[in-house]
């Protein structure tokens, strides 16, 4: 069943909402709620006709002469993390599951413990892709929010996959702002660390996919958005007619519609994109319950509207991104506003 297309401007979404019955009041108030943003849709690409500076999903980045490919640093909490690695390895090795088959155990055991080292020492970022804001600037959708120039790029831990709501987990992404020229960019080698851990099965290099012609729309605010204000939630009624409209639009972990988006309103596939961003950027580990209930929680969460999608990289068969999931690189507006990309959060949510 294909999904609806996301509308393409103001008076599309407004007359969009109509089919949910609310009353013409609301719709009012939600159409002008409307964030724009930019679909990004890809095609299969060949690295070497990608023109420096591009917009992409995977392949090699293009960065500044003389930047090195990032690294994180060991993970603040990577005892933990090692215990926790070592603990499956032998565990594995001990309780073989059947899934695993001849000589698997061992395999995945090898893996863990590859892990639980890795944790504890420099190593790459995977390459998720690079955009250039300079050309998405150009349509109307555009949110002028943005830098108007230069490239973004997303660096994500992908073999650990580090949980966003822990502090500790901050090492494990980096997004860059480069305003610098296009000549002097270089297109960097991929470190040999991440191609020794990829194989034909599962890798952490992806293959380059261009983004092809953008596309202007206008975002609906998600029911579970800090700043939702249309109606009381507690009016069942409403909420369902709202979500069953919003969740027709499609979800990011599918291979059937545009899943990458700049800006705008995120398609989220769980709650707390808002809130866990906001504890866990202010020293929080939001894993448990227990936390949300106490006193600095609950203060800090009274600003948690703050934080706002700046690309949202979901399923992709180009880039083989996979379809069990979505990663939404969130920040503050006022850390957008200042240029501060380096305390962007990159959240990982699977359906």
């Amino acid at each position: 069943m294909a999904n609806t297309p996301l509308p393409a401007d103001r008076e599309a979404l407004a007359q969009s909402l109509q089919a949910t019955g609310l009353p013409a009041a609301i719709v009012a108030h939600l159409a002008t709620q409307g964030r724009p943003a930019m679909l990004m849709p890809t095609t299969a690409g060949d690295e070497d006709a990608i023109p420096a500076g591009a917009s992409k999903l995977g392949g090699r980045p293009d960065l500044p002469q003389g930047m090195a490919w990032p690294l994180r640093p060991p993970y603040p909490d990577a005892n933990r993390r090692a215990q926790y690695y070592n603990h499956k390895a032998d565990d594995l090795l001990a309780n073989p599951p059947s899934w695993a088959g001849a000589g698997g155990a061992e395999r995945f055991s090898r893996e863990y413990r590859a892990k639980a080292q890795a944790v504890a020492t420099d190593f790459p970022l995977a390459f998720f892709g690079q955009f250039n804001l300079a050309e998405l600037a150009q349509a109307p959708g555009f949110d002028p929010v943005f830098p108007t120039e230069g490239r973004l790029l997303v660096f994500y831990d992908y073999w650990i996959e580090p949980e966003e709501f822990i502090p500790e987990a901050a090492v494990g992404w980096r997004v860059i702002w480069d305003p610098s020229p296009v000549s002097g960019l270089v297109r960097a080698p991929v470190p040999q660390a991440l191609l020794t851990i990829s194989n034909d099965k599962w890798s952490c290099v992806f293959p380059p996919a261009p983004v092809t012609t953008p596309r202007s729309v206008i975002t609906p605010i998600p029911l579970n958005d800090k700043g939702w204000d249309a109606f009381s939630l507690d009016d069942r009624a409403k909420a369902l007619a709202y979500n069953d409209w919003f969740y027709a639009f499609g979800t990011p972990d599918e291979n059937r519609r545009d899943n990458h988006q700049f800006g705008g309103f995120p398609q989220p596939l769980q709650n707390g994109l808002q809130a866990r961003s906001q504890l866990a950027a202010n020293g929080l580990n939001c894993g448990g319950g227990a936390v949300w209930n106490t006193a600095q929680a609950k203060a800090l969460l009274e600003s948690a509207a703050q934080w706002r999608l700046v690309v949202q990289i979901g399923a992709d068969p180009h880039a083989r991104f996979s379809d069990v999931g979505a990663y939404y690189v969130m920040m503050r507006e006022d850390d957008i506003v200042a240029r501060r990309f380096d305390r962007a959060r990159v959240v990982y949510q699977c359906g």
